[in-house]
């Protein structure tokens, strides 16, 4: 540990010679602030004492990092006015087995089972598995708000066209929600990070599949929703072989801690229409990487200075990669670094420990998975992929 910190006493007072040794150049994927924001110490006890402890990894185990969380939906929200649902709403079902629910917003006439109705495409009444009303379905466990009402369609009433009705002296807005839990179109979404920095972009990668293949003539919205309900204006981009992205500018003034941001896309192919909602939480970048570093090869420790506009702890990882006696890159170790910084330049120190390195293996080694948290405010920072090579 006292070595740790002579270097890392050395280092801080030399950054021309850490600037001399840049990181690797950023790659898809990375997350890396282009600014600097000043918040104050949040209220509390925080560690002050600097800590730094690495650990040997199995070269064998192939480390990867866990992918974000993809969404499937099957499902989609409209919302209606009462005048709308008395002539009737149309549908585009394509399976059997769909799920209705109609539920009356904040001052809307509340509705009974027996208003519902839902008619085919010749006008005929349709048979319904079941209906349900508000009471039974808050028996069941739902919480949902007086008025509702579910009805579900019968086996054998499939794909197909259908008007849903409630021809009653209704008056205010309603939320209709259709689901089909055993439809083979599917709108899938996955955010390329779970995570963004406030002034940057998010981007969702979507699909809608019918089956197997993607459906042609995909038509998508999307909306960028903080969590307090304002929305913000987002793009659909079109890819390759039917494939799409959704892309939203995260507002610079975007308070972290707050809740979940959400990017709702809309998307509707051969008048079947499917909603998704990926979440993704949003950080205000108080510190980074200051883009160099300095090396003692000899005895795997590594140097980084780091640029502090806000007062708190800040913690480094890294995961050491080695040359294996076949040339190929194993990782051997992992180590932890952490320590109070002011708003100013400061180092963190990641010690592999040159004990941790399997026999046989070597130069010339990588640092990979390199991050840069805000510990006093639960904040991941800074991810490179790749970030280090000697």
């Amino acid at each position: 540990m006292r070595m740790t910190l002579v270097f890392a006493a050395l280092a801080a007072a030399c950054f021309d010679c850490l600037a001399a040794r840049p990181l690797l150049p950023t790659g898809q994927g990375d997350q890396v602030p282009v600014r600097l924001v000043a918040l104050p110490l949040p209220a509390g006890q925080f560690e002050r004492a600097p800590v730094n402890f690495s650990w040997p990894l199995d070269p064998q185990d192939a480390l990867a990092r866990p992918a974000p969380h993809r969404s499937q939906s099957r499902e989609y929200w409209q919302t209606v006015e009462a005048p709308d649902l008395a002539k009737g709403v149309d549908l585009t079902l394509s399976s059997a087995g769909a799920l209705i629910r109609v539920s009356p917003a904040r001052g809307a006439t509340p509705l009974a089972p027996a208003q519902v109705a839902l008619r085919d495409a010749g006008d005929r009444p349709v048979r319904l598995q079941s209906i349900a009303s508000d009471a039974q379905l808050k028996a069941a466990g739902m919480d949902v708000d007086r008025g509702t009402v579910v009805v579900k369609l019968a086996a054998d009433h499939g794909a197909g066209r259908y008007r849903l009705t409630a021809p009653i002296a209704a008056h205010g807005r309603y939320l209709l929600h259709v689901f089909e839990p055993d439809s083979n179109v599917v709108l899938s979404a996955q955010a390329r990070a779970d995570r963004a920095l406030a002034g940057s972009q998010v981007a969702v990668d979507l699909t809608l599949t019918r089956g197997a293949a993607i459906s042609p003539g995909v038509q998508a919205q999307a909306l960028l929703v903080a969590p307090g309900g304002r929305s913000y204006p987002a793009q659909v981009r079109a890819g390759t072989a039917g494939r799409m992205t959704a892309i939203a500018a995260v507002p610079a003034s975007a308070q972290a801690g707050q809740g979940l941001w959400e990017l709702q896309v809309f998307a509707s192919a051969q008048g079947i229409q499917r909603d998704s909602r990926t979440a993704f939480a949003v950080i205000q970048p108080t510190a980074r990487f200051d883009g160099g570093y300095a090396v003692d090869a000899g005895a795997l420790r590594m140097s980084l200075p780091i640029q502090a506009a806000s007062p708190g702890r800040y913690e480094v990882r890294g995961t050491l990669y080695a040359t294996a006696p076949d040339r190929t890159l194993r990782p051997v170790a992992q180590a932890h670094s952490a320590a109070w910084l002011e708003k100013a330049r400061g180092v963190l120190v990641l010690d592999f420990e040159r004990a941790h390195l399997p026999a046989g293996y070597g130069a010339p080694f990588e640092v990979r998975q390199l991050e840069l948290l805000d510990q006093t405010r639960m904040a991941p920072l800074e991810l490179r992929a790749r970030a280090v090579r000697f």
